[in-house]
């Protein structure tokens, strides 16, 4: 039974520009949760609005405008 031939350099070519795009989607992804970590605590610390300085509004009404 013959082998088939195997192209090393091809296939360590194709690990290493997988490797890049996998790198990058690692650091765009720790990239994002940084910021929703900033944003969350953000919120968090920001005082909340005191409820009953909030105006109640009716659903549907028209401005006269």
């Amino acid at each position: 039974m013959v082998r088939a031939k195997v192209d090393t350099q091809r296939d360590e070519r194709a690990k290493r520009e997988s490797q890049i795009v996998i790198d990058a989607e690692r650091a765009a992804r720790e990239a994002k949760t940084a910021r929703l970590r900033e944003l969350r605590l953000a919120a968090q610390s920001a005082p909340e609005p005191d409820p009953a300085r909030l105006k109640p509004t009716r659903r549907g009404a028209h401005s006269k405008g």
